[in-house]
């Protein structure tokens, strides 16, 4: 008896470590999810054109244009977007933003913002297509480069400035840790280009081929990547005296020729041409170095190109993604993953946020590959990506010059600063001054808040003058500045401000949130007995514009809202019509329909 309870005993124990075995290999199996060599793709689709460049990601979608011009979309799940016509052949230089606009420039130089159901926003004509993408910042504006210039306009195309860099550009500007663009030209000046249009410089001995940007907490820098594995460090220090502000420094070369390269904090990594990925910190220092499925050693050419490879590090870890597949490494250099591509695309494969490879084959057909089951871990917006890296302090600027001035509540004074303000934005050159413009609208608009002296009665600021300040808000176009119109909408008690503050929003184009939707909803429900029907009108219009220039899943969500606004007992029915309007426009547009 005694021995059958040891037996059993040891059964169950050796049944036990089976199970654990087990259970610990499908972890590990987890762990490097892609392993399968040439395995097959969830879905492909012909799309008819050749596609060079990096498949452009965005909340859920791609974008490709192809070499004959063709401009198409399709969303995760394979479903068609959409396709657009450029009036002509777009050049394959394009962007797309947080939002999922796209913009495109056709060879006739005719600059196009697209919304995500394919519909233009917006155009400019430049009279000369772009040769490198234009570059979108943290709040939705966009930096466009053509020649020596660089102008910026507002997500719904507003020019907020544009500048002469006395050189033509020479290299793809890239967005930098504060936001900025960084650039070289062809004198050799390495350029960094401010949100606000002051532009600092530093003269190199040569052209880079590639651009990193690092983020070393008290201070920016750049890393500068040469043909022949070279490196220089630029330093950017904000406290030195305009004009100073860049230095360099030589760092030690790398053992190869790079051809792909990005950062994470203060640590960045580089794609060999040889095949080979390294892991470096600020100082140029290698962490670890690993092969990828170009070296020779893992059966590869080793012999890529720059156009050839790309590199992502995000939370994930780090990947190395080439025209034959892409290897995947945690932080501290343990492989997680291969997986080669059976077909070798056309142009640089993209590993989007929920691990999905979407390669654009030399025959012309798109495939998408489950590559990873890691996804994204940072906190993401309900209806699109994850938010931007950082904002430039447009919600709460630093206080205006004019802040303290008894007469800048002078009707006289206002008027001053109003033409001011206004003749800038005429101009599109709101350029250095865009905070100080910014901070004293938000001053003047909101003098009310948190003050326990305001007096309804005799109020500062008068609302007509209220109103026009918003309007200005508007043409400045930063997303950023929506959180306060959402409390001047909720808290002043004008009805015309509110209007004002809901055309602005509209204006602005931008609300990745919804959370206008929610404003305009509490404040115009039926049981408040102050329902104005301009205000109502203004709203609906206001939800009809972010509805056009975000499109799903944000667009459905507007709608139902504008629904609810058609049915209000309490509002006119030629308010009424116009709201079935807005409806009718966006029914046409499809922008009713869920993407799936």
């Amino acid at each position: 008896m005694i021995m059958k309870n040891k037996l059993f005993i040891c059964l169950s124990f050796a049944a036990l470590f089976v199970l654990m075995s087990a259970g610990l290999t499908a972890q590990q199996r987890v762990d490097v999810a892609g392993t399968d060599v040439g395995a097959a793709p969830m879905w492909e689709a012909p799309i008819g054109d050749t596609v060079r460049g990096i498949p452009h990601l965005q909340a859920g979608s791609v974008v490709l244009v192809g070499e004959a011009g063709r401009v198409r979309s399709f969303f995760m799940s394979s479903t068609p977007l959409w396709n657009f016509d450029a009036r002509g052949t777009a050049v394959p230089h394009i962007a797309r933003s947080y939002e999922a606009a796209t913009y495109i420039c056709n060879t006739e130089g005719v600059f196009m913002a697209i919304n995500r159901v394919g519909r233009e926003l917006w155009r400019l004509n430049l009279g000369k297509p772009i040769t490198y993408p234009p570059v979108v910042g943290w709040d939705g504006r966009v930096f466009i480069s053509l020649d020596s210039t660089m102008t910026c306009r507002t997500a719904s195309g507003n020019s907020l400035w544009t500048i002469d860099l006395e050189s033509p550009i020479a290299f793809a500007p890239v967005l930098d840790r504060t936001g900025s663009a960084a650039t070289v030209l062809q004198n050799m000046d390495f350029v960094k280009v401010h949100q606000f249009s002051s532009v600092e410089r530093i003269r190199l001995d040569r052209l880079p081929v590639m651009i990193v940007s690092l983020d070393e907490g008290a201070r920016q820098s750049y890393i500068l990547f040469y043909q022949a594995g070279e490196m220089e460090k630029i330093y950017f220090n904000d406290s030195a005296r305009r004009g100073s502000k860049l230095s360099r420094q030589s760092l030690r070369a790398l053992p190869g020729p790079p051809v792909a390269s990005e950062s994470n904090g203060a640590q960045f990594v580089v794609t060999l041409r040889d095949g080979r990925v390294l892991c470096l910190n600020a100082q140029g220092e290698t962490l670890w170095t690993r092969n990828t499925h170009e070296a020779a050693e893992e059966r590869g050419p080793a012999n890529l190109t720059i156009g050839q490879a790309h590199m992502i590090y995000d939370e994930r870890g780090i990947y190395s993604v080439t025209i034959r597949g892409i290897s995947s490494f945690t932080p501290e250099g343990r492989r997680r993953f291969v997986h080669r591509l059976q077909t070798v695309s056309s142009g640089v494969p993209a590993l989007c946020d929920e691990g999905l490879l979407w390669a654009c084959g030399t025959d012309n057909i798109i495939r998408v590959y489950k590559v990873d089951i890691r996804r994204r871990t940072i906190p993401r917006n309900r209806y699109y990506g994850f938010e931007p890296e950082g904002d430039y302090g447009m919600g709460s600027p630093p206080p205006s010059p004019w802040t303290g001035q008894n007469s800048r509540y002078h009707d006289i004074e206002q008027d001053r600063v109003y033409n001011e303000i206004f003749a800038a934005i005429r101009s599109g050159q709101l350029g250095t001054n865009e905070p100080a413009y910014v901070a004293y609208i938000m001053e003047m608009v909101g003098f009310f808040l948190n003050n326990p002296h305001y007096s309804p009665v005799r109020p500062a600021v008068k609302p007509t003058q209220r109103v026009r300040l918003i309007n200005l808000l508007g043409y400045v176009g930063s997303r950023e500045t929506i959180p306060f119109l959402w409390n001047i909408f909720d808290r002043d008690p004008e009805p015309s401000v509110r209007s004002a503050c809901a055309e602005a929003i509209g204006r602005i184009g931008v609300d990745p949130t919804g959370r206008s939707f929610h404003s305009y909803n509490f404040l115009l429900s039926p049981n408040n007995p102050n329902v104005d029907p301009q205000l109502v009108l203004a709203a609906s219009s206001s939800i009809a514009s972010l509805c056009r220039f975000s499109g799903p899943p944000l667009a459905p969500e507007g709608i139902r809202v504008l629904r609810y606004f058609s049915n209000l007992p309490s509002i006119p029915n030629r308010v009424k019509e116009q709201i079935r309007n807005e409806l009718d426009g966006l029914y046409r547009e499809g922008l009713d329909q869920v993407i799936q």
